[in-house]
């Protein structure tokens, strides 16, 4: 019996021993994620299933801080990327239009006709600066949840064609008879109308933006299953490869697969794809240079 109650000591004293060892193996790994080291895990070697579960635990919450970290040091290089571009997209502009004023304002020896060709370029560029303003307002409140929809049944074969007469006079001024493929029937959709004009017009005037050169603008609408897909394309230049998938990213401006002296804001389609996703849906962008682009995105039937 008193050797039964010795190894029972013994084995007792050499869990606790083995519990101690785990403990300040826990401890000193914490230390080290402490300092700032979050690829520290906590590697345990014990028979004791509490201990095993307690370092696996510990082992997902460092990975959740990790994750936390990574998305935060992620937007913090975002936040500082926008705030260069904002101010180089906003001081450009600004420069210039000041450059006008100030020649109307000094410069004697401008004639009549240079003088309103001065004050036409510092309208334009200061309706340029104000839709860029309203376009990083209107983004703000998106990404900040600061935006209400009002969903409900929209036919979308009624308002195409309400958005597409909105674009006669640049078609015309193109030159172009846009390709439109569009049911006779209802296709009704889950969606906010406000919400779908503004990513019809956005998606439009991307289009002729970039696509004008190829002399052929379209826009279809089709069914697939439960959801409805709408399709904006044109022949002109095209993306290149290394830029479709930046292309929805804020402020990105595709350089050698666009005309740089159109270039936009690179505003335009993050709102859209914002817009899209609040409704629940998805858009997808797929473009072979010179041939054809084509912009899709789709929402729920209703």
């Amino acid at each position: 019996m008193l050797i039964i109650i010795l190894v029972l000591l013994c084995l007792l004293l050499f869990r606790h021993f083995q519990l101690i060892c785990e403990i300040k193996k826990i401890t000193q790994i914490t230390k080290g994620i402490q300092t700032g080291n979050l690829n520290l895990r906590y590697r345990l070697r014990t028979s004791q299933k509490d201990i095993e579960d307690l370092g696996g635990e510990l082992n997902r919450l460092v990975d959740y801080f990790q994750n936390g970290f990574e998305r935060i040091a992620f937007l913090e290089e975002e936040r500082k990327r926008m705030i260069a571009n904002i101010s180089h997209d906003l001081r450009t502009p600004l420069t210039s239009l000041l450059g006008y004023m100030e020649a109307l304002k000094h410069d004697a020896t401008l004639t009549v006709e240079e003088r309103e060709d001065f004050l036409r370029i510092t309208s334009e560029k200061g309706n340029s600066l104000l839709v860029l303003l309203q376009d990083f307002f209107e983004l703000a409140k998106l990404e900040a949840d600061d935006f209400e929809l009002n969903l409900g049944k929209v036919d979308l074969v009624e308002i195409v064609p309400e958005v597409l007469l909105g674009f006669y006079p640049d078609f015309v001024k193109a030159e172009i008879i846009p390709v439109i493929k569009i049911p006779d029937a209802p296709l009704y959709v889950k969606g906010d109308q406000v919400c779908l004009r503004r990513i019809l017009n956005n998606l439009l005037s991307n289009a002729l933006c970039y696509g004008q050169d190829g002399k052929e603008i379209g826009i279809a609408l089709r069914e697939e299953e439960s959801l409805v897909w709408v399709d904006v394309w044109d022949r002109g230049k095209g993306i290149l490869a290394k830029d479709i998938s930046h292309i929805f990213e804020r402020l990105y401006t595709g350089e050698a697969s666009r005309n740089t002296s159109l270039q936009g804001t690179g505003l335009g389609l993050t709102i859209t794809k914002n817009l899209v996703e609040k409704q629940g849906g998805r858009i997808t962008v797929t473009s072979t240079p010179n041939e054809k682009t084509v912009f899709s995105f789709c929402l729920s039937k209703s």
